[in-house]
């Protein structure tokens, strides 16, 4: 009896090409961007909801894209690269493979390809701290909608601001003014 695997080539691919699309754009393309841009491309676009992420502590976590991007990195389709200096962590970046890697899934990158261009364009530039606020607001503005909340303004920034202490009122504010402008949010908090 035959077993048939189904590889998940589409989010082998994706990490490949947000590798590949994130070199010289972002300040540090890490293990930490890339699950956050991972989870905003999830929330925020029509990308299927592959990873099932939960609140940790540095925002959206889904260790199964820890997992896939170690596969990746295996494949060749990335290098990662511990970092001392600068901002220190990993760097992610692209590997001999990536284009095979993307081929695989090519029709899957073309179906997402205006979902990939916004969220690069909106939140590629930004620090793996950047993307910890702003990933943070929007899992708590799902998490505010799914169970039918909706604080006011300050509530919720006070809600951000007891998950992420670390951060001020004001770059919660600052982070929340910016999501709204850009339509991201979904509950009246903001």
């Amino acid at each position: 009896m035959a077993c048939a695997i189904d590889t998940p080539w589409h989010r082998y691919a994706l990490i490949a090409e947000l590798a590949l699309r994130l070199q010289g754009k972002s300040r540090q393309f890490g293990k930490t961007s890339l699950q956050k841009m991972i989870y905003l491309l999830q929330e925020l676009t029509e990308m299927p909801p592959d990873y099932k992420f939960s609140l940790y502590t540095h925002g959206p976590f889904a260790a199964q894209l820890l997992g896939d991007l170690d596969l990746v990195e295996a494949l060749g389709a990335v290098k990662v690269q511990y970092v001392l200096s600068g901002y220190g962590g990993y760097q992610i970046s692209p590997g001999t493979e990536s284009k095979p890697i993307r081929d695989k899934a090519a029709v899957f990158l073309t179906k997402i390809q205006g979902a990939i261009d916004r969220v690069v364009d909106d939140f590629g530039a930004f620090s793996a701290k950047e993307l910890e606020l702003r990933s943070t607001i929007v899992y708590l503005d799902r998490e505010m909608k799914r169970s039918k909340k909706d604080p006011g303004r300050s509530q919720f920034i006070g809600l951000v601001k007891r998950v992420k202490p670390r951060f001020s009122e004001e770059a919660i504010a600052e982070a929340l003014d910016e999501l709204q402008n850009k339509d991201y949010m979904e509950t009246r908090s903001a």
